[in-house]
């Protein structure tokens, strides 16, 4: 019996991973960005639903708008998706303990569709993200849909 797929896991896959390990230069460059002008804080990443079709082969470049959301704002902002109040408590609990330095905190929404993820062990670490993105940026802009700031 073939179970129905869902939009977040289509066909399947888990488009998230590959949409993650395609883009984690561009979310560590944000994550860096925003701790430097904000401090502690979560990136949220907008993704458009056609680009999570299940006939997408994984190959081609899935637009995105990021940002960055401050810790002290977080609460206000993340009611915009609806989530739930323990869903919320953990995400304030992982903003406030993650290092920054080498961590991200990360927000996935697909029309209000919400995944949280806490990188830890990563490769390669948010200011050393923010670095190679800043220094080579035009090979960054096929995934964006906005510069940022």
């Amino acid at each position: 019996m073939k179970l129905k797929d869902s939009d977040w896991q289509g066909n399947f896959g888990y488009w998230q991973k590959g949409f993650i390990h395609a883009n984690l230069m561009m979310i560590g460059y944000y994550a860096w960005q925003g701790f430097l002008q904000s401090g502690r804080g979560v990136v949220v990443c907008d993704v458009d639903r056609k680009w999570t079709n299940p006939k997408n082969t994984g190959l081609e470049v899935i637009p995105f708008q990021a940002k960055f959301i401050a810790e002290q704002e977080l609460i206000k902002s993340v009611q915009d998706f609806s989530l739930d109040k323990d869903l919320i408590s953990v995400l304030v609990q992982a903003v406030g303990k993650y290092t920054p330095s080498q961590e991200i905190v990360l927000l996935m929404n697909l029309n209000q569709q919400i995944e949280i993820n806490l990188f830890q062990n990563l490769n390669i670490f948010p200011p050393d993200c923010y670095k190679q993105v800043s220094r080579r940026w035009e090979e960054f802009q096929p995934c964006l849909e906005t510069q940022p700031k």
